[in-house]
């Protein structure tokens, strides 16, 4: 459900998404519920599917439909990676392109974990742009995908350029979400949650 008064994120969901990755967004805002002092965030999953599967077996079903979303609702975009051999290709659809630009030119962010800024490179977002992404894929060359679409590649696990974040894979996603955390909340926010969170 959109919240007006809130923050929301629109967490899109391929099928075979990393689970990890897809679940520390929503842990992590989550635990944002658990002190009144701090203003809520919405995290909103979608799909193209009304179940989705993840590549080690979590099912969601999505909170909105695809074809509801009204990008403007939306101060985020998270697009988590996953695995090409159990469907993630869908997420290079060109409707992934556009919310993404719709998002990002109505001053949001992008957050994507491992391969999750392939799709968002397609899309023109990361020309002259530093990004980094997963770097053992075995039948794919990721940062080389990268730099055709004018990417800076960098070998770093955490990157912010432009309001769009991305990290090597699951591994870092939590580093990733603190960071999408502290751009739309600050860095107070971010860090109490990491203190309750024994992150830190």
């Amino acid at each position: 459900m959109i919240k007006a008064d809130s923050v929301n994120i629109l967490l899109f969901l391929a099928q075979g998404f990393e689970d990890l990755e897809a679940v520390s967004v929503i842990d992590i805002f989550g635990w944002m519920q658990y002190r009144d002092h701090i203003p809520a965030v919405n995290v909103l999953t979608t799909s193209f599917h009304p179940t989705v599967a993840g590549r080690f077996g979590l099912k969601i079903s999505p909170d909105i439909p695809f074809n509801d979303i009204d990008p403007s609702d939306f101060q985020a975009l998270v697009l988590p990676g996953g695995f090409h051999s159990h469907g993630f290709d869908e997420a290079y659809d060109s409707r992934i392109h556009a919310i993404a630009r719709s998002i990002h030119q109505n001053n949001g962010f992008i957050a994507t974990m491992c391969v999750g800024v392939l799709p968002i490179a397609d899309a023109g977002l990361l020309e002259g742009k530093k990004a980094t992404t997963y770097p053992y894929s075995r039948y794919h060359d990721n940062f080389n995908r990268l730099k055709i679409n004018g990417a800076i590649a960098q070998d770093r696990n955490v990157v912010l350029d432009n309001r769009i974040i991305s990290c090597r894979g699951p591994g870092s996603s939590l580093e990733a979400v603190y960071l999408l955390m502290e751009c739309l909340m600050g860095r107070s926010v971010a860090d109490e949650v990491k203190k309750y969170m024994c992150y830190e």
